[in-house]
């Protein structure tokens, strides 16, 4: 009977571990599910930022080159104010 008892015994502490096993399992499966999700949503993050820099850095050279035709078109305006003055003058 007592061989009988630990081989209970045993098969009691192999269920336990087995079990311990299975719940340590979930909890590592859980845990990178989670860091998963979150390196996911980081990286749609990144994705995102990359987008709206690329969106910034083109209306930037835009807004560039529309400063350069405006100051065109200010030194064009200075260049006929400066003619018309002396016209007038003479007149």
């Amino acid at each position: 009977m007592t061989q009988s008892n630990e081989n209970g015994s045993r098969l009691d502490r192999i269920e336990s571990i087995m079990l311990e096993l299975a719940t340590a399992s979930v909890r590592h499966d859980n845990e990178f599910s989670r860091i998963n999700t979150t390196l996911e949503r980081i990286n749609e993050q990144q994705a995102a930022n990359a987008r709206q820099i690329e969106t910034n850095t083109r209306q930037g050279r835009l807004n560039q080159e529309s400063i350069h035709t405006l100051t065109a078109s200010i030194q064009d305006l200075r260049n006929v104010v400066a003619d018309y003055i002396p016209k007038r003058s003479q007149a």
